[in-house]
Protein backbone atom coordinates (compact mmCIF):
# COMPACT_ATOMS: atom_id res chain seq x y z
CA UNK A 1 0.00 0.00 0.00
CA UNK A 2 1.45 3.66 -1.30
CA UNK A 3 2.64 5.86 1.86
CA UNK A 4 -0.06 8.97 2.60
CA UNK A 5 1.83 12.03 2.34
CA UNK A 6 -0.32 14.02 5.09
CA UNK A 7 0.98 17.63 4.38
CA UNK A 8 -0.18 16.95 0.46
CA UNK A 9 -3.56 15.82 1.70
CA UNK A 10 -4.18 18.67 3.89
CA UNK A 11 -2.24 21.16 1.22
CA UNK A 12 0.58 22.32 3.34
CA UNK A 13 4.14 22.39 3.39
CA UNK A 14 6.29 20.53 5.22
CA UNK A 15 7.91 23.50 7.33
CA UNK A 16 3.72 24.37 8.02
CA UNK A 17 3.12 26.16 11.54
CA UNK A 18 0.47 24.79 13.46
CA UNK A 19 -1.99 27.53 12.90
CA UNK A 20 -1.64 26.76 9.00
CA UNK A 21 -2.13 23.19 9.37
CA UNK A 22 -5.03 24.08 11.40
CA UNK A 23 -6.60 26.52 8.86
CA UNK A 24 -6.35 23.92 6.05
CA UNK A 25 -7.71 21.34 7.80
CA UNK A 26 -10.83 23.47 8.92
CA UNK A 27 -11.19 24.94 5.42
CA UNK A 28 -11.11 21.26 3.92
CA UNK A 29 -13.46 19.96 7.21
CA UNK A 30 -16.30 22.77 5.42
CA UNK A 31 -15.53 21.70 1.94
CA UNK A 32 -15.43 17.83 2.13
CA UNK A 33 -17.96 17.64 5.04
CA UNK A 34 -20.43 14.52 3.47
CA UNK A 35 -23.85 16.88 4.31
CA UNK A 36 -22.34 18.44 1.36
CA UNK A 37 -21.92 15.92 -1.31
CA UNK A 38 -25.36 14.09 -1.42
CA UNK A 39 -24.74 13.07 -5.20
CA UNK A 40 -20.77 11.58 -4.23
CA UNK A 41 -21.09 10.91 -0.53
CA UNK A 42 -19.08 8.00 -0.62
CA UNK A 43 -16.32 9.53 -1.97
CA UNK A 44 -16.86 12.69 -0.04
CA UNK A 45 -16.42 10.46 3.36
CA UNK A 46 -13.42 9.39 2.09
CA UNK A 47 -11.32 12.03 1.88
CA UNK A 48 -13.37 13.27 5.37
CA UNK A 49 -11.69 10.51 7.12
CA UNK A 50 -8.77 10.99 5.26
CA UNK A 51 -8.34 14.41 6.20
CA UNK A 52 -8.98 13.76 9.53
CA UNK A 53 -6.50 11.26 9.52
CA UNK A 54 -3.90 13.70 8.18
CA UNK A 55 -4.69 16.28 10.70
CA UNK A 56 -4.34 13.99 13.68
CA UNK A 57 -0.55 13.22 12.93
CA UNK A 58 0.34 16.63 11.94
CA UNK A 59 -1.31 18.50 14.72
CA UNK A 60 0.57 16.83 17.15
CA UNK A 61 3.85 17.35 17.75
CA UNK A 62 5.00 13.84 18.61
CA UNK A 63 3.26 11.74 15.82
CA UNK A 64 4.35 14.48 13.42
CA UNK A 65 8.11 14.52 14.63
CA UNK A 66 7.38 10.57 14.02
CA UNK A 67 5.82 10.85 10.77
CA UNK A 68 8.86 13.58 9.46
CA UNK A 69 11.55 11.35 10.68
CA UNK A 70 9.81 7.38 9.11
CA UNK A 71 6.76 8.55 7.41
CA UNK A 72 4.36 6.60 9.54
CA UNK A 73 2.88 6.95 12.73
CA UNK A 74 3.06 4.07 14.95
CA UNK A 75 4.59 0.28 15.06
CA UNK A 76 6.83 -0.22 11.73
CA UNK A 77 6.84 -3.77 10.27
CA UNK A 78 10.64 -5.34 10.47
CA UNK A 79 11.94 -6.54 7.50
CA UNK A 80 13.01 -9.63 7.12
CA UNK A 81 16.54 -11.17 7.58
CA UNK A 82 17.59 -8.66 10.40
CA UNK A 83 17.57 -5.15 8.34
CA UNK A 84 15.77 -3.24 11.73
CA UNK A 85 18.62 -5.19 13.70
CA UNK A 86 16.67 -7.72 15.35
CA UNK A 87 17.94 -11.35 14.93
CA UNK A 88 16.07 -13.90 11.99
CA UNK A 89 13.32 -16.16 13.39
CA UNK A 90 10.76 -18.55 12.09
CA UNK A 91 7.99 -15.88 11.88
CA UNK A 92 10.22 -13.47 9.80
CA UNK A 93 11.22 -16.34 7.46
CA UNK A 94 7.70 -17.61 6.87
CA UNK A 95 6.81 -14.05 6.08
CA UNK A 96 9.85 -13.78 3.74
CA UNK A 97 8.56 -17.17 2.03
CA UNK A 98 4.29 -15.72 2.26
CA UNK A 99 5.24 -12.66 0.12
CA UNK A 100 7.30 -14.73 -2.66
CA UNK A 101 4.33 -17.19 -3.32
CA UNK A 102 2.22 -14.20 -3.19
CA UNK A 103 3.90 -13.06 -6.23
CA UNK A 104 3.49 -16.44 -7.97
CA UNK A 105 0.11 -17.49 -6.60
CA UNK A 106 -2.00 -14.44 -5.73
CA UNK A 107 -2.11 -16.23 -2.53
CA UNK A 108 -0.27 -16.47 0.95
CA UNK A 109 0.78 -19.83 2.64
CA UNK A 110 -1.19 -19.46 5.62
CA UNK A 111 -1.23 -21.72 8.85
CA UNK A 112 -4.69 -23.97 8.81
CA UNK A 113 -6.87 -21.71 10.61
CA UNK A 114 -10.32 -20.66 10.16
CA UNK A 115 -10.01 -16.97 8.74
CA UNK A 116 -13.50 -15.64 9.87
CA UNK A 117 -12.15 -12.35 12.09
CA UNK A 118 -14.42 -9.99 14.59
CA UNK A 119 -14.58 -6.29 12.14
CA UNK A 120 -14.89 -2.97 14.01
CA UNK A 121 -18.09 -1.38 13.10
CA UNK A 122 -17.82 1.94 10.79
CA UNK A 123 -17.62 5.56 12.75
CA UNK A 124 -20.51 7.98 11.88
CA UNK A 125 -19.84 11.39 11.17
CA UNK A 126 -22.77 13.82 12.45
CA UNK A 127 -22.83 17.86 12.16
CA UNK A 128 -24.80 19.88 14.82
CA UNK A 129 -25.48 23.88 14.83
CA UNK A 130 -24.51 25.74 17.77
CA UNK A 131 -24.33 29.27 19.16
CA UNK A 132 -21.70 31.70 20.04
CA UNK A 133 -23.11 31.46 23.37
CA UNK A 134 -22.34 27.63 22.98
CA UNK A 135 -18.93 28.16 22.91
CA UNK A 136 -18.63 30.85 25.33
CA UNK A 137 -20.12 29.00 28.25
CA UNK A 138 -20.43 24.76 27.06
CA UNK A 139 -23.49 23.88 26.46
CA UNK A 140 -25.08 19.99 26.63
CA UNK A 141 -27.18 18.94 23.34
CA UNK A 142 -29.47 16.16 22.86
CA UNK A 143 -28.54 14.74 19.28
CA UNK A 144 -30.74 11.88 17.40
CA UNK A 145 -29.22 9.69 15.34
CA UNK A 146 -29.57 6.07 13.34
CA UNK A 147 -27.48 3.38 13.23
CA UNK A 148 -26.57 -0.20 13.31
CA UNK A 149 -26.66 -2.08 16.39
CA UNK A 150 -25.86 -6.07 17.51
CA UNK A 151 -29.46 -8.19 16.99
CA UNK A 152 -30.47 -9.34 20.03
CA UNK A 153 -31.98 -11.77 18.81
CA UNK A 154 -29.27 -13.96 17.45
CA UNK A 155 -26.81 -12.13 19.41
CA UNK A 156 -25.38 -10.62 16.18
CA UNK A 157 -25.29 -14.07 14.12
CA UNK A 158 -27.68 -14.06 12.04
CA UNK A 159 -29.49 -17.51 12.48
CA UNK A 160 -32.70 -17.71 14.39
CA UNK A 161 -32.21 -18.01 18.20
CA UNK A 162 -28.32 -17.81 17.39
CA UNK A 163 -27.78 -21.25 16.88
CA UNK A 164 -29.66 -22.26 13.52
CA UNK A 165 -26.15 -23.26 12.08
CA UNK A 166 -24.41 -26.29 10.52
CA UNK A 167 -21.05 -26.55 9.42
CA UNK A 168 -20.20 -25.60 6.02
CA UNK A 169 -19.76 -29.00 3.98
CA UNK A 170 -17.61 -27.52 1.48
CA UNK A 171 -14.45 -26.39 3.93
CA UNK A 172 -15.88 -28.40 7.19
CA UNK A 173 -15.49 -25.50 9.54
CA UNK A 174 -12.04 -24.67 8.88
CA UNK A 175 -13.35 -21.39 7.06
CA UNK A 176 -10.91 -21.99 4.68
CA UNK A 177 -10.04 -24.04 1.23
CA UNK A 178 -6.87 -25.06 0.19
CA UNK A 179 -5.11 -25.98 -2.95
CA UNK A 180 -2.17 -28.30 -3.68
CA UNK A 181 0.28 -26.80 -6.39
CA UNK A 182 3.73 -28.31 -7.30
CA UNK A 183 5.99 -25.89 -7.96
CA UNK A 184 10.11 -25.04 -8.64
CA UNK A 185 10.24 -25.33 -4.73
CA UNK A 186 8.45 -28.64 -4.69
CA UNK A 187 4.59 -29.29 -3.08
CA UNK A 188 3.00 -25.73 -2.15
CA UNK A 189 -0.27 -25.36 -0.31
CA UNK A 190 -2.54 -22.34 -0.33
CA UNK A 191 -5.36 -21.39 0.81
CA UNK A 192 -8.50 -19.03 0.18
CA UNK A 193 -11.25 -18.18 2.11
CA UNK A 194 -14.37 -20.50 1.88
CA UNK A 195 -16.53 -18.69 -0.83
CA UNK A 196 -19.48 -21.14 0.33
CA UNK A 197 -19.25 -19.78 4.36
CA UNK A 198 -17.77 -16.50 3.61
CA UNK A 199 -14.76 -17.54 6.20
CA UNK A 200 -17.24 -18.26 9.24
CA UNK A 201 -16.66 -22.10 8.92
CA UNK A 202 -21.09 -22.28 9.39
CA UNK A 203 -23.82 -22.23 7.29
CA UNK A 204 -26.95 -20.48 8.78
CA UNK A 205 -30.02 -23.04 8.39
CA UNK A 206 -32.68 -20.43 9.46
CA UNK A 207 -32.39 -16.78 9.34
CA UNK A 208 -33.11 -14.87 12.10
CA UNK A 209 -36.90 -13.47 11.37
CA UNK A 210 -35.62 -10.14 13.42
CA UNK A 211 -32.56 -9.03 11.41
CA UNK A 212 -33.06 -11.13 8.71
CA UNK A 213 -29.91 -12.61 8.24
CA UNK A 214 -27.79 -9.44 8.54
CA UNK A 215 -26.83 -9.92 12.32
CA UNK A 216 -27.97 -6.39 12.68
CA UNK A 217 -30.85 -3.52 13.38
CA UNK A 218 -30.93 -0.40 12.69
CA UNK A 219 -32.08 1.72 15.68
CA UNK A 220 -32.66 5.50 16.30
CA UNK A 221 -30.38 6.63 19.33
CA UNK A 222 -30.98 9.89 21.26
CA UNK A 223 -27.98 10.93 23.57
CA UNK A 224 -26.29 13.72 24.87
CA UNK A 225 -23.31 15.22 24.58
CA UNK A 226 -21.23 17.77 26.31
CA UNK A 227 -19.61 21.10 24.26
CA UNK A 228 -16.90 22.22 25.84
CA UNK A 229 -16.68 25.96 26.14
CA UNK A 230 -14.10 27.74 23.10
CA UNK A 231 -14.49 24.91 20.82
CA UNK A 232 -13.38 26.39 17.25
CA UNK A 233 -15.65 26.00 14.05
CA UNK A 234 -15.33 22.70 12.22
CA UNK A 235 -14.13 20.88 15.57
CA UNK A 236 -15.28 17.84 16.56
CA UNK A 237 -16.04 15.29 19.17
CA UNK A 238 -15.30 11.93 19.62
CA UNK A 239 -18.16 9.83 21.38
CA UNK A 240 -17.09 6.48 21.68
CA UNK A 241 -19.00 3.01 20.78
CA UNK A 242 -21.27 5.54 18.95
CA UNK A 243 -20.85 4.61 15.72
CA UNK A 244 -21.89 1.30 13.83
CA UNK A 245 -22.10 -2.14 15.34
CA UNK A 246 -18.32 -4.65 14.16
CA UNK A 247 -19.17 -7.84 12.39
CA UNK A 248 -18.74 -11.24 13.87
CA UNK A 249 -18.75 -9.95 17.03
CA UNK A 250 -16.17 -6.85 16.23
CA UNK A 251 -16.64 -3.58 18.70
CA UNK A 252 -18.83 -0.73 17.50
CA UNK A 253 -17.28 1.96 15.82
CA UNK A 254 -17.57 5.98 17.24
CA UNK A 255 -19.11 8.43 16.57
CA UNK A 256 -17.87 12.29 15.68
CA UNK A 257 -19.98 14.85 16.12
CA UNK A 258 -18.65 17.99 13.93
CA UNK A 259 -19.48 21.42 15.40
CA UNK A 260 -20.91 24.22 12.73
CA UNK A 261 -20.64 27.84 15.27
CA UNK A 262 -23.13 29.97 13.58
CA UNK A 263 -21.76 33.54 12.86
CA UNK A 264 -22.17 36.57 14.00
CA UNK A 265 -22.65 39.28 11.02
CA UNK A 266 -19.27 41.62 10.97
CA UNK A 267 -17.60 39.82 13.85
CA UNK A 268 -14.73 37.56 12.59
CA UNK A 269 -12.77 34.78 15.21
CA UNK A 270 -9.14 34.02 14.85
CA UNK A 271 -8.26 31.80 18.06
CA UNK A 272 -9.47 33.36 21.23
CA UNK A 273 -9.46 37.09 19.42
CA UNK A 274 -12.25 38.30 17.39
CA UNK A 275 -12.11 41.11 15.27
CA UNK A 276 -14.98 43.87 13.77
CA UNK A 277 -14.52 47.55 12.50
CA UNK A 278 -16.68 50.53 13.38
CA UNK A 279 -17.18 54.01 11.30
CA UNK A 280 -17.06 57.20 13.27
CA UNK A 281 -17.09 60.85 11.70
CA UNK A 282 -14.13 63.29 12.18
CA UNK A 283 -15.41 64.80 15.32
CA UNK A 284 -16.02 62.01 17.18
CA UNK A 285 -12.35 61.05 16.11
CA UNK A 286 -11.31 64.58 17.34
CA UNK A 287 -13.32 64.97 20.49
CA UNK A 288 -14.06 61.39 21.52
CA UNK A 289 -16.89 59.68 22.56
CA UNK A 290 -18.41 56.59 23.18
CA UNK A 291 -20.32 54.10 20.82
CA UNK A 292 -22.34 50.98 21.11
CA UNK A 293 -20.71 47.92 19.24
CA UNK A 294 -22.24 44.32 18.39
CA UNK A 295 -19.96 41.92 20.78
CA UNK A 296 -20.77 38.34 21.41
CA UNK A 297 -22.62 38.41 24.19
CA UNK A 298 -24.79 41.67 22.71
CA UNK A 299 -24.13 45.07 22.36
CA UNK A 300 -20.84 46.19 23.86
CA UNK A 301 -19.72 49.67 24.93
CA UNK A 302 -16.31 51.32 23.23
CA UNK A 303 -14.95 54.57 24.19
CA UNK A 304 -13.19 56.63 21.36
CA UNK A 305 -10.71 58.43 22.89
CA UNK A 306 -10.10 61.87 21.91
CA UNK A 307 -7.67 62.53 19.08
CA UNK A 308 -8.25 58.94 17.61
CA UNK A 309 -6.88 58.56 14.18
CA UNK A 310 -7.96 56.17 11.47
CA UNK A 311 -7.00 52.68 11.23
CA UNK A 312 -6.90 53.07 15.12
CA UNK A 313 -7.11 49.69 16.68
CA UNK A 314 -8.74 49.82 20.40
CA UNK A 315 -9.47 46.11 22.25
CA UNK A 316 -12.14 45.11 24.39
CA UNK A 317 -10.32 43.21 26.99
CA UNK A 318 -11.82 39.79 27.79
CA UNK A 319 -14.84 39.47 24.88
CA UNK A 320 -13.33 37.13 23.05
CA UNK A 321 -13.50 33.37 23.33
CA UNK A 322 -12.28 31.37 25.95
CA UNK A 323 -9.41 29.05 25.06
CA UNK A 324 -10.22 24.88 24.86
CA UNK A 325 -7.49 24.33 27.36
CA UNK A 326 -9.11 27.09 29.83
CA UNK A 327 -7.05 30.49 30.72
CA UNK A 328 -8.41 34.09 30.30
CA UNK A 329 -10.81 34.68 26.84
CA UNK A 330 -9.44 35.96 24.80
CA UNK A 331 -10.06 40.20 23.24
CA UNK A 332 -12.41 41.75 21.06
CA UNK A 333 -10.08 43.87 18.93
CA UNK A 334 -11.77 46.95 16.83
CA UNK A 335 -10.31 48.33 13.78
CA UNK A 336 -11.74 52.63 13.46
CA UNK A 337 -12.61 54.00 10.30
CA UNK A 338 -12.55 57.64 10.27
CA UNK A 339 -15.43 58.38 7.59
CA UNK A 340 -14.98 62.16 5.88
CA UNK A 341 -18.29 63.40 4.99
CA UNK A 342 -19.05 63.55 0.83
CA UNK A 343 -21.42 66.28 1.34
CA UNK A 344 -21.75 69.40 3.95
CA UNK A 345 -24.55 71.99 4.67
CA UNK A 346 -24.12 75.38 4.58
CA UNK A 347 -23.85 75.82 8.32
CA UNK A 348 -21.03 72.82 8.29
CA UNK A 349 -19.22 74.05 5.69
CA UNK A 350 -19.00 77.86 7.47
CA UNK A 351 -17.92 75.85 11.01
CA UNK A 352 -15.45 74.01 8.67
CA UNK A 353 -13.78 77.22 6.97
CA UNK A 354 -13.34 78.79 10.40
CA UNK A 355 -11.68 76.10 11.72
CA UNK A 356 -9.20 76.29 8.65
CA UNK A 357 -8.94 79.71 9.41
CA UNK A 358 -8.09 79.53 13.29
CA UNK A 359 -5.94 76.30 12.21
CA UNK A 360 -3.50 78.49 9.60
CA UNK A 361 -4.60 75.51 7.25
CA UNK A 362 -5.04 76.49 3.20
CA UNK A 363 -8.73 75.39 1.97
CA UNK A 364 -10.20 75.59 -1.06
CA UNK A 365 -11.53 79.24 -1.58
CA UNK A 366 -14.43 78.08 -3.66
CA UNK A 367 -17.57 77.49 -1.40
CA UNK A 368 -20.15 75.12 -2.18
CA UNK A 369 -23.06 76.26 -0.74
CA UNK A 370 -25.59 73.49 0.44
CA UNK A 371 -24.47 69.51 -0.90
CA UNK A 372 -27.70 68.26 1.20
Amino acid sequence: MAKKDYYEILGVSKDASTDDIKKAYKDLVKKWHPDLHPENKEEAEAKFKEIHEAYEVLSDPQKRAQYDRFGYVGQPQENVGGASGQPFNQEDLFGGFEDIFNMFFGQGMRREENVSRSLRGEDIYLTIQIDVRDVLYGAEKEIEYTRYETCQACHGTGAKDGTSFKTCPKCHGTGVVRVQQRTFFGVVTTQTTCDMCGGSGKIITEKCPVCGGRGKVIVKKKIKVRIPPGVDDGGRLRVPNGGHAGDNGGPYGDLFVILRVRDIPGIKREGRDVYSEVDIDFAQAALGTEIEIDGLEGKEILSIPAGTQPNTILKLRGKGFPSPNGGPRGDHIVKVNVVIPKRLSKDQEELLRRYAEISHTGVNSKKHGFFR
